[in-house]
């Protein structure tokens, strides 16, 4: 009779986390289904434990990861929930963050995020994810400052062609900047043909409750002639309220805060080219954009 042959399986899960922790390695779990499973659904302590003794490793062989800091490590990895972090925290192999240690958001945390435009689907909450983790993160005092314009800004890029108007309030909130990129975000809000979002970015003092997460429908209106230009009617100005830094005249008036991005006449001309009409005449209008030669031959 044939001696039995023992496997990872055969192993009680107990050894199999002291092996994972021996280990280190981020191939291990994917060996066979049932240690991917066993590793997958750990305790929240197994998984601190995991990620500092990875940080404390990485550390010894990168500048890098010295320089980030454990949180900003540990974010990178999916297992790294709020539970997993408030673990870590609470581990004593913890180590202090430096005071001039910055946090870098991972892409992963806003990859999955998608524009919810089809007919029954639901709109963008505050519940939705990754929006009351970021908010944790903001909260914990064990979190060091965090870098909200990590990878060229690639939240509130992701945030704006998402839809995700709560998250992109909050990202804003928080000093994230749609110059990022050559200000992509406004781009991105352009193609959405979304006016109330190309706003909520450019204007530090716009509110607007209504926001739409999907795109706004077209307006039939030419572009052509004097209106779409910006040229005042012959009995007075334009009186539309957007647009200057300049404080409101009248006492008890709000002087009006200063625009995040410049209006340019790259941004005019994706406009035109994507037919958003009511953006096009916030360009010129409101924020005096003048069209290059180019994009007035587009819009004649």
């Amino acid at each position: 009779m044939s001696e039995r042959v023992l496997a990872l399986h055969h192993l009680p899960v107990e050894l199999l986390y002291e092996i994972h922790l021996f280990a280190l390695s981020p191939a291990l779990p994917l060996t066979c289904k049932h240690l991917h499973a066993v590793l997958k659904f750990a305790p929240t302590t197994i998984h601190a434990e995991y990620l500092i003794r990875s940080h404390q490793a990485a550390i010894a062989q990168s500048a890098e990861a010295r320089a980030r800091g454990l949180v900003s490590y540990a974010l990178r990895f999916p297992i790294c929930s709020r539970n997993v972090l408030e673990a870590i925290f609470r581990s004593p192999e913890c180590p202090s963050a430096p005071p001039h240690q910055a946090t870098v958001l991972p892409r992963r945390l806003f990859r999955h995020l998608a524009p919810r435009d089809e007919p029954g689907q639901p709109h963008w909450t505050d519940d939705d994810e990754p929006l009351p983790f970021l908010r944790f993160l903001y909260d914990h005092p064990r979190v060091p400052r965090i870098f909200i314009d990590s990878y060229d800004g690639y939240a509130l890029t992701r945030a704006v062609y998402a839809g995700f108007t709560p998250l992109i309030r909050f990202l804003l909130s928080k000093g994230a900047s749609p110059e990022c990129k050559g200000s992509l975000p406004v781009t991105v809000a352009i193609r959405r043909k979304s006016l109330p979002l190309v706003r909520m970015l450019i204007e530090r003092d716009y509110h607007d409750s209504a926001v739409a997460d999907g795109p706004r429908p077209k307006k039939r209106r030419r572009l052509g002639g004097g209106a779409a230009l910006g040229i005042e009617s012959k009995g007075g100005r334009d009186t539309s309220s957007g647009g200057s830094a300049s404080p409101l005249s009248g006492s008890g008036k709000r002087r009006k805060l200063g625009d995040r991005v410049a209006v340019n006449s790259d941004m005019l001309k994706m406009a035109v080219k994507c037919d958003a009409r009511d953006i096009v005449e916030y360009f010129m209008k409101e924020k005096g954009c003048v069209p290059d030669m180019q994009t007035v031959l587009m819009m004649s």
